[in-house]
C-alpha cells in the first residue's frame, strides 16, 4: 500500500511544525553545560572544537548565525538543532505515510520519535547529534527513492551523504549500512549483493580514514571505482559514488585552512597534515578498542536499558534510577515499540529490514564499537570499588536507536488502536502523553537550567583579579568561560587554562605562547599538574595574578601551589587566589564573597532539580559556596551547622 504524495506532505508539515514549536519552546536561549558551550564558541568564532573537529557542523552553525538576524551564536546552535530534529521527524513521517498509506500512522510515528527524551534534549541545545540525526534520515530518504524508483542518482546521493559523516560527525555513519541495504533492494525484495558489498566498501573507507588509515581508505574507493567499470550496467552508479565519497571527505580541509588563522578556539591545532590526522583520529584521547571490554558486556547493555528508562516519562521521575512512577510507562512503551516493529514487518518487509538493521546498529552495534565504561550512576555494587566510570551519562550516543524505538511506538499504538472508534484521534493521544510526560524533565527554558551555565561562568570570571591566569578543572567550568570571553567580551583579560587539557602537547604549547611565555620543556614535562605548576610559577615570578576555579579539588590546588611556590590562598567568590607573601591575608574575602552570593541568589530560588545529567544540581550547590564562605568568615566556622561545614570542606573545596 503506497500513500499519496499529498498525504505524505501534509503529515511532514504537521509533524515538523508541531515539533519545531515544542523544541523552540523548551530550547536553551543561552549557554548549557558540557560540549554545547564549546560548540557555540566554535560557531561564533568559526573555530575548531574538540577532536574530531566537526568542521561541517561548525560551518553550518556559523551560516545559520549569520543568516538569521538578531540571534547569538548559542541561539543559532539551538535553532539549528531544533530545525534538524523536526525536519528529520517530518521526513520520516512522510516515509511512513508512503509505506503504510495512512496519514495518521505517519503523524503519530513522527511525533513519537521526536518526543523521546534523549532525542528531545539533543534538539534543544547546541549539539552535533541533532544534525547527525538529520544526516541519517537524509540517507534513508535517498535510499527510499533509490529503491522505489530504481534511481541510481539517489544511490549516489546516499554515498555522498554518508561520506559527509566524516566532516560532520561519525555517528551519522551508523545509518549508512541500513540505507545502502534499502537502496540496493529491488522492488520484489531481491538484494543486489554485489552492489551492496561495493557500497559497503565506500562506508568502510570512511571508517578507515577516521582511523588514520588513509592508504587503505583510498584503496577501497579505487577498488569500488574499478569494479564498477568492468561490471554490468546496474553497477555503473558506483563510479560516481566513489567520486562523491572523495568529494565529501574534502570538507575536513576546513580544519587545515582555519587552524592556520589561529582562531580563538583551535583544539588540536590541525594546521599541518599530521596534526589534522591526529584530530580526525582523536589521538589525544584514550580511544578504546573492541577488546578488552572496559566493562562487562552485559553491563554495557544494561546501561542502554537504564537510558531507555529516561525516554518517555521523565517529568514523573527525573532521577537516574528506575521508579515505580516512571518505569511502568517505559514498559508500556517497550511493548508498543515491539508491536510497532512487528506491524512494520507485516506491512512492508522491504523497509522493515533496514529499519531493524538500523535499530540494532544504533544500540548493540554502538555499544560494541564504543566499548564504554559503566555510566557514572551504573554498576555500583557490581563493579569493584575504584573501577573507572564514564565522566558523564552517555545516553546521547544511543539517540538514533531511541528515535527508531519512538517511531515504532507510534506505529504500534496505531496498530493496537485501529479497531477502536476514531482510531486516529485516540492514537494521537500517545505522542501527546509522551510530550507531557517528558516536558518538565527535559526543558531547558526554565530556571535554573536556562541561566545557570552563563551565570556561574560569568561569576567565575568576575572573581579573578585583573589579568589573572585562571586554572579550571574541565568542561563545565571552562567552556562557558570561553564563550563569555570570545562572544560576549566578558573579562577577556583573564587567560583560562584547562588543567585536564594540559597533557596534550599542542594545548600546553599554545597556552604558554598565549600567556606570553614558553616553558623550555613544553612538550617533555610531566602530567597535568606539573605543567600547570610550571605555568603558575612563571605567572607568580612576574608578580602577576594566579587563580584556581572552585571546581578544582583542594588536593590538586595544593599540589599546584606547592610547585608554583604559593604561600597563601584566599577564597574570592568562586575562585582561589594564590600569592607569595610572608603575611597572609584572611583566608576568605568576605566582602567580595557576599557580593558574589548576592549575584548567585536567583539560582537558589528554585529547588535543586534532579536530572539524569546531574550537572544542574551540582552547580546549584556550588552557587551556595560564596555565601557559606562569607558567613563562615564573619561568624566563624562554629556558627555553621554540620551540613554547611561539610559543604565548605567537600563541595566548595575550602579545606
Amino acid at each position: 500500500m503506497i500513500g499519496s504524495a499529498r498525504d505524505a506532505r501534509q503529515a511532514a508539515v504537521l509533524v515538523g511544525v508541531i515539533l519545531l514549536c515544542v523544541y523552540v519552546s523548551t530550547g536553551a536561549g543561552t549557554l548549557t553545560f558540557w560540549d554545547a558551550s564549546e560548540f557555540a564558541t566554535a560557531i561564533g568564532t568559526l573555530g575548531i572544537p574538540h577532536p574530531p573537529g566537526t568542521p561541517l557542523y561548525v560551518a553550518i552553525g556559523s551560516a545559520v548565525w549569520h543568516l538569521v538576524p538578531g540571534i547569538s551564536p548559542v541561539q543559532a546552535g539551538t535553532l539549528l538543532s531544533a530545525l534538524a530534529t523536526s525536519v528529520a521527524c517530518a521526513m520520516v513521517a512522510s516515509l511512513i505515510v508512503r509505506i503504510s498509506g495512512q496519514m495518521a500512522v505517519g503523524v503519530v510515528g513522527g511525533l513519537c520519535a521526536g518526543a523521546m527524551g534523549t532525542v528531545w534534549m539533543n534538539a534543544t541545545e547546541t549539539e552535533v547529534y541533532a544534525v547527525s540525526l538529520l544526516c541519517c534520515v537524509l540517507q534513508l530518504a535517498c535510499a527510499w527513492r533509490a529503491h522505489s524508483r530504481n534511481d541510481d542518482r539517489a544511490r549516489v546521493g546516499v554515498a555522498y551523504i554518508a561520506a559527509l559523516a566524516l566532516p560532520l560527525h561519525l555517528s551519522a555513519l551508523v545509518a549508512a549500512p541500513a540505507a545502502m541495504l534499502l537502496a540496493n533492494t529491488q522492488a520484489d525484495g531481491t538484494i543486489r549483493w554485489r552492489a551492496l558489498c561495493n557500497a559497503g566498501a565506500l562506508v568502510l573507507a570512511s571508517v578507515l580514514l577516521s582511523l588514520g588509515l588513509w592508504l587503505l581508505a583510498l584503496g577501497c574507493v579505487a577498488a569500488v571505482a574499478l569494479d564498477s567499470r568492468i561490471r554490468a550496467p546496474e553497477m555503473r552508479w558506483l563510479f560516481p559514488a566513489a567520486g562523491v565519497t572523495l568529494l565529501g571527505w574534502t570538507a575536513v580541509l576546513i580544519l587545515l585552512v582555519r587552524a592556520r588563522h589561529d582562531p580563538f578556539l583551535n583544539q588540536g591545532d590541525p594546521d599541518i597534515l599530521p596534526r589534522l590526522f591526529d584530530v580526525l583520529t582523536r589521538a589525544q584521547y584514550d580511544v578504546a578498542g573492541l577488546w578488552p571490554r572496559r566493562a562487562p558486556f552485559w553491563l554495557q547493555l544494561g546501561n542502554i536499558g537504564q537510558y531507555s528508562d529516561w525516554q518517555v516519562a521523565l517529568s514523573l521521575w527525573s532521577g537516574v534510577t528506575p521508579s515505580w512512577v516512571r518505569t511502568p510507562f517505559t514498559a508500556v512503551a517497550a511493548m508498543s515499540g515491539i508491536g510497532g516493529a512487528l506491524a512494520h514487518w507485516r506491512m512492508h518487509r522491504i523497509s522493515a529490514r533496514p529499519m531493524l538493521a538500523l535499530f540494532l546498529l544504533a544500540t548493540i552495534g554502538v555499544c560494541v564499537q564504543l566499548n564504554l565504561r559503566a555510566g557514572p550512576s551504573f554498576g555500583v555494587g557490581v563493579l569493584q570499588e575504584g573501577t573507572l566510570h564514564e565522566a558523564r551519562e552517555r545516553d546521547y550516543f544511543f539517540a538514533l536507536g531511541f528515535w527508531c524505538w519512538g517511531l515504532w511506538i507510534g506505529v504500534g499504538a496505531c496498530a493496537a488502536l485501529r479497531r477502536v472508534p476514531r482510531p486516529a484521534l485516540v492514537a494521537g493521544a500517545v505522542p501527546l502523553l509522551m510530550l507531557i510526560g517528558n516536558w518538565r524533565g527535559v526543558t531547558r527554558a526554565a530556571m535554573p537550567d536556562k541561566a545557570i551555565a552563563a551565570v556561574m561562568g560569568t561569576e567565575i570570571l568576575r572573581s579573578v583579579p585583573r589579568n589573572g591566569l585562571l586554572f579550571t578543572a574541565g568542561d563545565n567550568d571552562s567552556y562557558p568561560l570561553w564563550y563569555l570571553q570570545s562572544i560576549d567580551s566578558i573579562r577577556p583579560d583573564v587567560q583560562v587554562v584547562v588543567t585536564s587539557l594540559l597533557p596534550a602537547n599542542w594545548y600546553f604549547r599554545e597556552t604558554a605562547i598565549r600567556a606570553g611565555r614558553l616553558v623550555a620543556d613544553s612538550t617533555r614535562s610531566g602530567g597535568a599538574l606539573a605543567r600547570a605548576g610550571a605555568l603558575a610559577r612563571q605567572q607568580l615570578d612576574r608578580r602577576a595574578v594566579l587563580a584556581v576555579s572552585i571546581v578544582v579539588s583542594s588536593a590538586d590546588r595544593a599540589e599546584l601551589g606547592r610547585i608554583a611556590g604559593v604561600t597563601c590562598w584566599r577564597r574570592v567568590g568562586l575562585v582561589e587566589v594564590g600569592t607569595r607573601t610572608s603575611v597572609c591575608p584572611p583566608r576568605i574575602d568576605a566582602e567580595r564573597s557576599f557580593e558574589s552570593a548576592a549575584r548567585l541568589r536567583p539560582l537558589l530560588r528554585v529547588a535543586p532539580r534532579e536530572s539524569p545529567d546531574g550537572m544542574i544540581g551540582a552547580f546549584q550547590t556550588l552557587a551556595r559556596c560564596p555565601g557559606a564562605a562569607a558567613t563562615s568568615a564573619l561568624r566563624g566556622a562554629a556558627a555553621l551547622d554540620s551540613s554547611s561545614r561539610a559543604l565548605l570542606d567537600i563541595t566548595c573545596n575550602l579545606q
